[in-house]
């Protein structure tokens, strides 16, 4: 709830005060500068530690960082908000993820996906109210009020991880080498397996064409003279299409392999750039918006799933560690690339550019799903 309203809420207060719409683009970048930064060091010490400390850690950071634009609201607040919330949000998405692949150890694919599809129904559930109840209260009531309220929300995650949240899956011994083994494998021997090289060069796609999207609304929702509650809907309309796929995991998991999901999801998100220039209206961009929300939602979870029985055995957070570096990486440089982009070049471009960009990974995926069928 603190990251996706504090996204909404942010860029539209930057935009109400007069910032450039670079401004926004950095601030959208800040989210994922330390992740970027960290990520490979956190999967490790979830692979060391254990995925709780990890957790707590990172429930702190949001906390911090949702407080601070109710403290002190202004545009250099809310990039320390962006940082904060960015590095405790990706730390504990690191080790929640492996702490579902944990629990599915030694069970089917079937299960070990239907296990990401329910974990993935969170992340949407609060991408569809966090940006909803955000777009309301700032039209009603004001920013503060937005961002003490997603605040609020991080008050009770840190209820139920100090409180309620007890035992975790321990973290796995590589099956590499012993406890002596002198020092640990470089992160870029991942890269060695071809299943490993498909799923990070997709995922790269995926961040990319996601992060377009998340920076793209706001300042095309503003420049056509969209309420924030009208743009807060078409956030909350993309998070209801990620609800609904993952509500749908269960069922298509005993239908689909991974690969052909993430394939049929790959073409979805390519129409969806395609036709977004011409969107002009609220209905449409709303249509679109979850089509693109239910093509994600199926996403995620196919991809956690390939990512967790492809990671070789003891180094399942650094596999995570790393896509959450691709991630991070694509969140720093697309909203950044869009802020100097959009005032020479306008939207449709870009758009088009990220239906090319997605549509260069499918050979990757169809090549998943010859051999995952043989």
């Amino acid at each position: 709830m603190a990251l996706s309203g504090g996204r909404l809420s942010g860029s539209l207060y930057a935009l109400s005060v007069g910032s450039p719409e670079l401004v926004v683009g950095i601030f959208m970048a800040m989210f994922s500068v330390l992740p970027a930064l960290a990520a490979m060091s956190i999967g490790r010490w979830v692979d060391r530690m254990g995925a709780l400390p990890v957790i707590r850690l990172g429930v702190l950071a949001v906390l911090i960082g949702a407080l601070v634009p109710v403290l002190w609201l202004s545009v250099p607040s809310l990039f320390v908000m962006a940082v904060l919330i960015g590095f405790g949000f990706n730390a504990m998405s690191v080790a929640s993820q492996h702490t579902v692949g944990a629990m599915a150890q030694g069970k089917t694919a079937e299960q070990r996906l239907r296990n990401f599809g329910w974990y993935a129904l969170g992340h949407s559930a609060s991408s569809a109210l966090g940006p909803f109840i955000s777009g309301l209260l700032i039209d009603h009531i004001g920013f503060r009020t937005a961002f003490a309220t997603m605040a609020g929300f991080t008050c009770v995650a840190c209820w139920l991880v100090f409180k309620r949240l007890r035992k975790l899956p321990a973290a796995a011994k590589s099956e590499a080498a012993g406890d002596d083994q002198p020092k640990p494998q470089a992160w870029h021997d991942l890269l060695a397996a071809p299943e490993l090289r498909r799923i990070y060069y997709v995922s790269m796609a995926l961040a990319c064409t996601w992060d377009l999207f998340i920076v793209m609304l706001p300042v095309l929702g503003t420049r056509l003279g969209f309420s924030a509650s009208v743009i807060g809907t078409v956030f909350s309309l993309f998070a209801v299409g990620t609800f609904v796929s993952r509500a749908l995991m269960p069922w298509l998991s005993t239908r689909f392999r991974e690969w052909q999901i993430m394939r049929a999801a790959m073409v979805i998100i390519a129409l969806v750039f395609i036709l977004l220039p011409w969107a002009s209206a609220a209905a449409a961009f709303m249509l679109l918006g979850f089509l693109f929300g239910t093509s994600v939602g199926f996403s995620q979870p196919n991809m956690l799933s390939l990512l967790h029985a492809a990671a070789p055995g003891g180094r399942g957070g650094e596999a995570l560690g790393l896509r959450s570096l691709i991630g991070n990486s694509s969140s720093v440089m697309v909203p950044i690339a869009f802020g100097l982009a959009v005032g020479p070049l306008g939207v449709a471009p870009l758009l088009w550019a990220g239906a090319t960009l997605i549509s260069s990974a499918l050979p990757a995926a169809h090549r998943g799903v010859r051999h995952h069928l043989g």
